[in-house]
């Protein structure tokens, strides 16, 4: 759909500030909603605010930012923050490049903050070390 394109679109509109749940519908201009009239609109689709994860470990899940996105975007999730820092432990600076080149990919919006601590620990055995130069 394009982000020129105006629609609408109706249904029950969940608006989680007022915690409440209404018939209505949603204008989109440009992209963004317009406006939100309620109604009776005859549609049993539920309108809801996308779903952000705020901090997740996307290597944890052994998956890819492209399988990761496949997954989450059934659950409602249009955007997560990831803290790339156990591949970076393996990958170094290259891996948390690929993980921002992977994600490219899908449309599902990822945030990578820089990892902080790589190796976590003085004692730890890793495979990269990530200095304050590598991370400007």
């Amino acid at each position: 759909m394009s982000k020129t394109a105006t629609f609408s679109i109706s249904g029950h509109i969940v608006d989680v500030v007022s915690r409440r749940i209404f018939k209505g519908t949603l204008q989109i201009k440009n992209g963004k909603i317009a406006s939100i009239s309620e109604g009776n609109p005859g549609s049993d689709n539920f309108l809801i605010p996308g779903l952000i994860d705020s901090h997740v470990h996307i290597e944890s899940s052994m998956l890819t930012p492209v399988e990761f996105a496949r997954l989450a975007v059934v659950h409602g999730t249009v955007g997560v923050v990831s803290d790339p820092h156990e591949i970076a432990n393996v990958s170094g600076v290259e891996g948390v490049e690929y993980m921002i080149s992977n994600a490219k990919r899908v449309p599902l919006k990822f945030c990578f903050g820089a990892p902080s601590c790589v190796p976590a620990t003085g004692f730890e055995t890793s495979g990269a070390k990530i200095t304050p130069d590598d991370i400007k």
